[in-house]
């Protein structure tokens, strides 16, 4: 590992090796392998609370998807914030080593401890002659792999580092100038062209979870086209918009229509699931996988059975009825800003504006905005007075209409809902129940994992690469256009193709695939990357003239009431409700987004700039 030698020196001088040798490590097949399987450990997972040390927030809530009401923990009071430099144990930015090695480490730290790791493997496996070839390749591909990842990992956060190619001893002068983005990524790249040719198409059952030649190939797309992004365009001391790189983004369309086509032919169960079964993608059974996943973290089911009493899910810490003396207690709130992506039925987009929803949509209801709409919506958000699962047998609402318990202040007042809306994504009906004694309700109904890539997404890609190379119907020999591929994202869960006039040009159609990468991989870890990425994310949160770029909903309803249940009163709608809906301003510190032309990219640890005379910091910090 190198982070890079100073305030990480004691660290650089043990080997993530658990003390051994080695001789002791690279002696055998299942010795290297458990080596090898603790790169594993330092995947950044987001599905687990205080993973990567984010404590009881959410990954979504460093965008624009989500706010959480808590003020706890360093989302709110440094990632938010924007005040990254020298901040070593906030989640995502922090350099700190401690944890490192676990999921609870920052995520820069385990990935260049992943990196040694990997490092080590490739280095030392080739001289192992007890080896038979399969466990050969097996153990390299996986390395190769980790390699091209953890170094991304790194790149997508700061920039162009220098190579991480070979293991660095403790007393490695190390103070190499750095790359540029795409050098790096072109490097990275080439690891992922060796470790599809050595690793399997599919691994036992009993090793489900291991990185393959799908998670490999969908890698290697994902790469690139950050790769031809307009931000990763820059050189290291620049930071400015010159728009795509369109040479790398033919490349990324032929990697993404490479990766489809080798899921279309090689390993076709991993083809995205159709409507019917697309809550499955998020939680499943009796598998541990759903099916679409390419890369993903297997919990082999251990996010199940969270919580305590009163406690309705918090995997992912999405928690949506926790009642403390019969009120709320909300961790996770989706925007107005998200809420607004969901087109109609028909593809007309939605906007809420003041107390009117404005929509070219003919057929756009005003009194029940929610009806007719993209059915991702519906299998996503949970919606005002939406009820979703009981509670000691009752049906349990969302209640985020004015004097609603889930507005209303509980034991800690700053966690009432701000938004009006909660996740559903990840949960299932029957997990939302108080949990009693000799059993836990709907818990463990269902499994899931921390899914990284999966299909869908590889479509994503391909449309934006396509798009941005040969624009939005042209083919150009490939089997679909950047239009066919998001048709057929939409069309599988039953919402209508994209209109035409939306597809007239690339500027025009680019609006619309966003959105479509919005709607479609919400709470999944990408808004954040995506809006840096492409260089959008300072006018999202710094919108000329309105200080309060993230939006909720005011609700009102006219026909709500209680009923009574062991003395507590608990709110619930009523037959012919009628709710209505005004915008409203996220104001308080808990919503707060910070987000400057610097902010683009993270700062490098300041113990490694101070240090190394070529580490050049990146612009603004």
């Amino acid at each position: 590992m190198i982070t890079f030698i100073t305030s990480c020196e004691k660290y650089l001088d043990k080997a993530p090796d658990l003390g051994l040798s080695d001789t002791d490590v690279f002696n055998n097949f299942s010795t290297v392998r458990g080596y090898l399987d603790q790169a594993y450990d330092c995947i950044k997972d987001f599905s687990k609370s205080d993973a990567m040390g984010i404590g009881n927030d959410h990954i979504s809530q460093i965008g624009d998807e989500a706010v959480n009401p808590r003020p706890q923990g360093s989302m709110k009071g440094t990632v938010n914030a924007g005040t990254w430099f020298g901040a070593a144990t906030a989640t995502e930015v922090g350099w700190g080593t401690e944890n490192v090695g676990n999921n609870k480490g920052n995520v820069i730290p385990n990935a260049f401890y992943g990196l040694r790791i990997a490092n080590r493997v490739i280095e030392k496996t080739p001289l192992m002659g007890s080896l038979i070839e399969e466990e050969r390749r097996g153990l390299l591909g996986q390395a190769y792999f980790f390699r091209a990842w953890f170094y991304f990992e790194v790149i997508r956060r700061v920039g162009g580092m220098p190579l991480m190619d070979k293991v660095f001893p403790a007393d490695y002068e190390f103070d190499e100038e750095r790359l540029t983005y795409q050098q790096s990524s072109d490097w990275a790249i080439e690891q992922l062209d060796e470790a599809i040719q050595l690793l399997p198409d599919e691994w036992p059952a009993a090793e489900t979870g291991r990185v393959n030649k799908a998670s490999a190939y969908a890698l290697r797309s994902m790469m690139q086209l950050y790769a031809a992004s307009p931000l990763m365009r820059n050189p290291i001391d620049r930071i400015e918009n010159n728009g795509y790189d369109i040479e790398y983004c033919k490349k990324a369309a032929e990697y993404a229509k490479q990766t489809l086509e080798y899921i279309n032919t090689v390993v076709p169960k991993h083809k995205m699931m159709p409507g019917a079964e697309y809550q499955h993608i998020f939680y499943h059974s009796p598998n541990f996988v759903s099916a679409e996943s390419l890369f993903y973290i297997n919990s082999t089911g251990q996010n199940r059975n969270s919580g305590g009493a009163d406690l309705a899910t918090l995997w992912q810490n999405i928690e949506f009825s926790n009642r403390k003396g019969n009120k709320g207690v909300s961790h996770v709130d989706p925007t107005q800003n998200m809420i607004d992506k969901y087109e109609t039925i028909n593809g007309y987009p939605v906007k809420l504006v003041g107390n009117v929803w404005e929509t070219d949509d003919p057929e756009f209801d005003q009194i029940n905005p929610f009806q007719n709409r993209d059915p991702r919506l519906g299998m996503t958000i949970i919606l005002p007075g939406e009820a979703f699962g009981s509670i000691q047998n009752n049906i349990n609402y969302l209640c985020t209409w004015e004097g609603g318990r889930d507005v209303t202040p509980a034991q800690e007042p700053i966690a009432a809902n701000l938004t009006g809306y909660s996740v559903k994504k990840w949960q299932w009906p029957s997990s939302v129940h108080t949990r009693l004694p000799g059993g836990d309700a709907g818990y463990g109904d269902y499994f899931y994992n921390c899914i990284i890539i999966r299909t869908t997404q590889v479509w994503l890609d391909y449309a934006e690469a396509m798009n941005e190379a040969y624009g939005p119907t042209e083919k150009n020999g490939y089997p679909w256009s950047a239009v066919d591929a998001i048709n057929m994202v939409r069309e599988r869960v039953g919402m209508s193709p994209v209109r035409n006039e939306y597809t007239t040009s690339k500027e025009i159609f680019r609006e619309r695939i966003r959105n479509e990468r919005a709607v479609e991989l919400m709470f999944e870890n990408h808004r954040w990357f995506d809006i840096r990425r492409w260089m959008i994310a300072k006018d999202i949160f710094n919108p000329s003239g309105d200080p309060y770029p993230l939006k909720g909903v005011q609700v009102t309803a006219t026909a709500v009431g209680k009923y009574k249940k062991n003395s507590a009163f608990t709110d619930n709608v009523l037959p012919g409700n009628i709710f209505k809906y005004k915008l409203k301003d996220l104001t308080t510190e808990t919503t707060v987004r910070v987000f400057q032309t610097e902010h683009y990219w993270y700062p490098i640890g300041k113990d490694e700039v101070f240090r190394f005379s070529k580490l050049k910091q990146n612009p603004g910090w």
